[in-house]
Order: structure tokens, then sequence, then C-alpha cells
């Protein structure tokens, strides 16, 4: 896995307990600035109306009325405090105005210009002793922070269990997928992306066993095809054997490409077949076969050796093992001029190595492996075995096919 990738659970925890501390802070801050202007528009309504009944009660002739707790009328802008008239513009308009004067303390000031006396009246709320805000919120930041922990706990487990709901039927469908023959998962945790995503992975599984199937038909069909003509030539070549031509060299040439196709067409037809035959073979024995069956195309200056310490068994059949190991030999021969091929088997792994051209080094009219290594490795992932060629100093490849021990000895 790629460093710095995240599972999906985490992701979605962090992102959903991220949005709601944001959340949280926001609606702190909105609450915190709704109230403190809150304290504002009361303050000011309570002000202005106690501005407009001293003026109504001068318009009318009446006694100064008596000023409502906390507030003070004044009758033009000498008769403000001093702090007050500082801040106090002499030509404020007709409102209501909030006042910090400072020492003097927190003010909320009702201005009418042209009163009835001809002077501007002002009415003064010193809010200081009233305000609430401030204090409350200090007084009880223990329940403030109390309730958020509470929500931010209530936010955490609807995060994990909105995660666990979207992320477990992908965990299930990354099981299945890495789980060779594993069926894909029912459950799709009610996502509507989840089961698209099922659906699709569905339809597409369709479509390769589809194809898969007509492959498999294919090389049953061609091989059975093949089958009938390879036998009527293998029986020629018998026949011929018993009388050999003059022309040896050409015969010889024939004789091994009628091997050469029966190989490869026995092949093509187990690719069509289920590996679990439950058969094993001696791959010292067979290696000791193909070595002789190919050994018309090894050069004369190329001595083979094979190395085995008694008898190591593969959990395929024999003619699967003759497929494999032949079209591998047969490259080793074909390959090198001169030098060595060494066909080493062991437990778990049967390789041969050779000192020709190698990897890479071939020339471009001769290059490449042709059908009969495609075989191998098609062949090879059929039975769970693994091939590798490796390029070998200063030159050669050594090929090697590998299956799990447990198989290595009956």
């Amino acid at each position: 896995m790629r460093e710095g990738l995240r599972p999906l659970r985490a992701v979605l925890r962090r992102t959903l307990l991220l949005s709601s501390v944001l959340a949280l802070a926001v609606m702190s801050g909105i609450f915190v600035l709704f109230s403190y202007d809150l304290e504002d528009v009361l303050f000011e309504r309570l002000v202005a109306a106690e501005a407009d009944r001293q003026a109504q009660a001068l318009a009318s002739g009446q006694a100064p009325a008596q000023p409502a707790v906390g507030m003070s009328v004044h009758r033009g802008h000498a008769a403000l405090p001093a702090a007050l008239a500082q801040e106090l513009s002499p030509l404020l308009a007709h409102g209501e105005y909030e006042v910090a004067a400072g020492k003097a303390g927190h003010f909320h000031v009702a201005v009418r210009p042209r009163a009835a006396s001809g002077d501007t009246l002002y009415v003064a709320f010193r809010a200081n002793a009233f305000t609430r805000t401030t204090s409350s919120l200090l007084h009880r930041g223990g329940l403030l922070a109390s309730s958020a922990a509470l929500a931010l706990l209530a936010a955490a487990v609807i995060a994990s269990r909105a995660a666990r709901r979207l992320s477990e039927p992908l965990e299930g469908l990354r099981r299945s997928l890495q789980s060779e023959g594993a069926a894909l998962p029912e459950e799709d945790g009610a996502v509507a992306e989840v089961h698209a995503l099922l659906e699709a992975l569905r339809a597409r599984d369709a479509r390769i066993q589809s194809l898969l199937e007509r492959e498999r038909q294919f090389n049953r069909d061609a091989s059975h095809e093949l089958r009938t003509p390879l036998a009527v030539a293998q029986g020629a070549v018998e026949i011929l054997e018993r009388h050999p031509p003059q022309d040896r060299e050409t015969f010889a040439r024939l004789r091994d490409a009628v091997h050469q196709m029966g190989l490869l067409t026995e092949g093509i037809l187990w690719l069509a077949r289920e590996r679990h035959t439950g058969e094993t073979c001696d791959l010292t024995s067979v290696s000791r076969e193909v070595v002789a069956l190919y050994d018309g195309l090894r050069s004369p200056e190329v001595a083979v050796v094979v190395e085995a310490k008694g008898a190591v068994y593969a959990p395929v059949p024999s003619s699967v093992a003759r497929v494999l190991l032949g079209n591998l030999v047969k490259n080793a021969f074909s390959y090198t001029r001169a030098g060595q091929v060494r066909v080493r088997v062991e437990a778990g792994c049967w390789s041969v190595s050779d000192s020709g051209e190698g990897l890479g080094a071939v020339a471009p009219e001769r290059s490449g492996f042709g059908v009969g290594l495609s075989l191998v490795e098609r062949l090879a992932q059929h039975f769970g075995w693994r091939v590798l060629l490796t390029p070998l100093s200063p030159h050669g490849t050594r090929a090697e096919l590998r299956w799990p021990e447990r198989h290595s000895e009956r």
C-alpha cells in the first residue's frame, strides 16, 4: 500500500468530527454575538421609550416625568456629564447611540433634537450594572464546556456509526477481491454508490467468465481437432523409425516437430481442464526424458547436466510436466551454441540454466521464445506455479518453475 494512504473509515470519522467541531465553534460564536446584540437592542429600546415619554411630557407642558431606574435626563448638550459630553457631538441627529465613556462606564443614549424647550433632550442609561452577558458566559463556562463535550461525544458516535456503515461493505468487497474464488459480498450497507459498484463488478465478472468459458471451449475444440492428424503423423513417424529413410537429418526434424506439436496440443488441452487433478509425477524422471527427447537440438559443443537427489514429486500430471519442462529445455538447447545447459531438480523448484545468448541479447531475427514459453507461463499459472526468468552473467539465462513445497514429496 502506498505510504500516506488512510482507511476510508478513519477519513470519514475525522471529517465528520472536524465538521462537528467547526459547527459547534461557529454556533458558539453566533450565540455569543447574538447575546451581546440582544442586550444592546433591549437597552436601546428602553432609552428610546424613556426619551419619547420625556419629550411628550415637555410638549404637553406637564412637569418633567420621573426617569426610569438607572436613567438620567439632560436638557441641552451643556447639561451632559463631562464624560458623555466629550463623546457626544451636539449636532447628533435623532436616534439612539452606544457610548463607551472610559472609566465613567458604558452608556446607551437617546437623542431628541429640538425638544419643546428648544434644547436637545438626552436620556442616558448607564448599562454597566445591568449587563449580564459577559458575567453569565464566564459564570456558566463550565456548563458550556460540558455541553460542548457532550455534543462532540454524540457527534463522534454518529460519525463512527456512519463511517462503519459505509466502510464495512467496502472492506468486505476488498476481502472478497483479495481472496481467490471468493464471491462478492451481498451486503451493500444500503448505500447507492456501493450497491452500484457491486452490480458493476458482478456484471464484469459475468463477462469475464463468459470470455474464459469461450476460450476454454475453443481450446478444447482446437486440441481435439489437432489430436487426430497428430496421431496419424506420430503413427507415420513410428513406422518410419522401423525403416529409417536415407535422409536421417530431415527425418529427425520431422520427428522433433511432431513431438513438439504433440506437447503444444496437450498443453492447450490442459488449459481447458480443471487444475485440481490430484495427480503427481516424478520431475527427475521427466527431466531425463525431455533431455533425451530434445537432445537432437543440442549443439555438439554444449554439455548437458541433470542434477537431482532422488525423486522429486510435483502436483501435476506427467503430461503437463512434459509440456512445462520440455519447452524450457528445448529453448535452452536452441539458444545455446557452446558451453553448458544445467537442469536442476529440488524440492519446490525446477530450473534450467544455459550459457547461451541470454535475455535481451538474442538476434532480432531469432528473438522471443514463441508460443512455447507463453504456454509454459499460462500452464504454470493454471496450476498455481510461478515462472521466473533471470539473466545470468556474463551471458545466459536461468528459467525456474516453483510450486508450494508441501507438494514436493509424496
